[in-house]
């Protein structure tokens, strides 16, 4: 364990001694503001000050997780598909009705799409 480390762990003690927290996210984010450390840093350290329990740690972690592969998997998409083929509602549009209403593949379509964003290359062509 660093010297930094030791010294936050000691300050923690006494900060959550004099503070009291509505639930885990909100400790987890005062934790972040007023040491600042990242996230995985600060549910690491309430977990060593027996705050958080491992368990929750790691479903925490599970959901940072899941949340960065799904903007990267959206980032991922974005990028296959032509911009000019696209706007806000549709990742795709194939094409226009005789109304000129846009029809294609939706953003929200493309998210919730239960394979990989390489499988919307064909689109991108």
């Amino acid at each position: 364990m660093t010297k930094a480390r030791k010294a936050r762990l000691e300050e923690a003690r006494s900060w959550l001694a004099e503070n009291s927290f509505s639930d885990d996210a909100h400790i987890v984010k005062a934790y972040r503001t007023r040491f600042q450390v990242d996230r995985r840093c600060a549910m690491a350290e309430l977990c060593l000050l027996h705050v958080l329990s491992p368990e929750k740690q790691k479903a925490y972690e599970a959901e940072l997780d899941r949340k960065k592969a799904k903007e990267a998997a959206k980032a991922n998409a974005q990028a296959l598909i032509d911009d000019s083929d696209s706007d806000e509602t549709f990742a795709y549009i194939a094409g226009y009705t005789s109304w000129d209403i846009p029809y294609g593949v939706t953003w929200d379509e493309l998210e919730n799409h239960p394979e990989s964003p390489e499988d919307i290359a064909p689109f991108a062509e």
